[in-house]
């Protein structure tokens, strides 16, 4: 009955990955649009001390005026505790990130950026919730958010004796309302935006929405601002003639054999190594819940969908999955250090990411380990050697403590001098970096 419960399982992370899915569920949408116009909303989730919704609010104003749909505004403040293991390190993160993300999109946003005390974050949410239906909400949100993170002339203080608030026992009993809301519908992060019952994650994945507004009748006349510029980095393309920076640093590559966007990566990470002669060091940890850390359903059949459209983006194969949680990832994780030793790392980790993730390769069983090694061009007898040294154990250990001195909990993740970085769709930045010193041409 087990096998029966894995086999079964393991067929819906196929479905939830699969683009068939998605186009089912959009045509369903569509198709109701016909009969209810009113359903063509897109619903944002605003969180008052998230730096990325301060962020969302210097970008959706543009979104609004490039497509016809009506905005509907939905306020949180605290997230589900199972999908934010690490909150506080998520919060200084997300700080540095937002203003880096600005900058890359050319987007006005303030750099000196400190986190709101969560007294004060009650408060906003208490001007918020007091004046929620007003009209122009959208104008209210923005002027209170930026007062509370220091970024308007007009002070949070000002803005407390001008509009008052409810009392903080109605904000949190919202609050705990708002976060059940926000996960019976399908998701656990703010600065989300849905549509059509599908979720965009704040500027990172706006191109996405906009791949399904642009077309009559949503897209309004104009040139549409550029949603693209993420997908359009210089590693997208080679040309006769290219930057190369004078010197360069060793780049650490945090990953995990169970992550989707690590598998998203690493393809990317070795081009952007062997275009500007960067030494790759990569760093496996082990999985979320083989560190202790519980994943619901939810979080991962929302990572499968978008993985999906990201790797749609990237023109990659992806949704054969098969999960390698247990035994799969242990016999990764000892097949690569035997694969590192003989100098076929990068050959290893490509072969086995893109067998879990696009060819349904089973890790835990001889015959899908056979076939890797293969692929990775080892030794099969000195593979089956390896697979039974626990060597590998104590490196993984030791790489899980450097990631959360990093400040980071997730993978994929890279350390590139002083840069820190979360995420495969953070590889633009890496490059700005690797850049930014004296550069020749050759």
């Amino acid at each position: 009955m087990m096998a029966v419960g894995k086999t079964i399982a393991r067929m819906l992370a196929r479905w939830q990955a699969s683009r068939s899915f998605r186009e089912i569920r959009r045509q369903w949408f569509e198709l109701k649009l016909w009969f209810v116009p009113g359903l063509n909303q897109v619903t944002y989730y605003h969180r008052v001390n998230d730096p990325y919704c301060l962020l969302m609010l210097k970008v959706l104003p543009r979104l609004l005026a490039d497509f016809n749909v009506r905005l509907e505004i939905k306020l949180v403040l605290d997230l589900p505790t199972p999908m934010h293991p690490e909150p506080e390190l998520e919060a200084q993160y997300g700080i540095q990130d937002a203003v880096r993300l600005a900058q890359f999109h050319q987007i006005d946003f303030p750099t000196d950026l400190h986190l709101p005390s969560r007294e004060d974050a009650i408060k906003a949410t208490g001007i918020l919730l007091k004046h929620q239906h007003r009209p122009n909400l959208f104008h209210l949100l923005t002027e209170v958010t930026d007062a509370l993170w220091g970024c308007s002339t007009t002070t949070f203080q000002s803005a407390m004796k001008r509009y008052g608030a409810v009392s903080a026992n109605e904000v949190l009993d919202y609050s705990q309302q708002a976060c059940n809301e926000l996960e019976s519908r399908g998701h656990y992060n703010s600065a989300m935006l849905c549509y059509g019952g599908e979720w965009f994650w704040g500027v990172d994945r706006l191109a996405h929405l906009v791949d399904r507004l642009n077309r009559a009748p949503f897209r309004r006349g104009g040139e549409l601002a550029d949603y693209q510029r993420q997908y359009r980095h210089i590693t997208q393309g080679y040309s006769a003639l290219r930057p190369r920076p004078k010197l360069v640093k060793p780049l650490d590559f945090y990953f995990s054999f169970r992550s989707p966007y690590s598998y998203l990566a690493v393809q990317r990470v070795y081009k952007l190594a062997e275009l500007y002669k960067i030494p790759v060091i990569a760093k496996p940890v082990l999985p979320l819940e083989e560190r202790g850390i519980l994943v619901p359903k939810m979080k991962r059949n929302y990572v499968l969908r978008d993985a999906r459209r990201e790797a749609d983006k990237h023109h990659m194969p992806f949704g054969k999955l098969y999960d390698p949680l247990g035994t799969g990832v242990e016999n990764a994780m000892a097949l690569f250090y035997h694969a590192q030793q003989q100098g076929k790392e990068k050959e290893f980790m490509t072969a086995a990411l893109a067998g879990i993730w696009a060819e349904g390769l089973d890790l835990s069983r001889q015959a899908g380990l056979k076939k890797l090694v293969k692929q990775a061009e080892l030794n099969w007898e000195d593979a089956q050697q390896a697979l039974r040294n626990q060597d590998w154990r104590k490196s993984v250990e030791r790489n899980q403590l450097e990631l959360k001195s990093h400040g980071l909990w997730g993978v994929p993740a890279f350390k590139y001098g002083s840069l820190v970085l979360w995420g495969q769709d953070r590889l633009w930045a890496l490059e700005q970096q690797v850049l930014s010193g004296t550069q020749n041409y050759n």
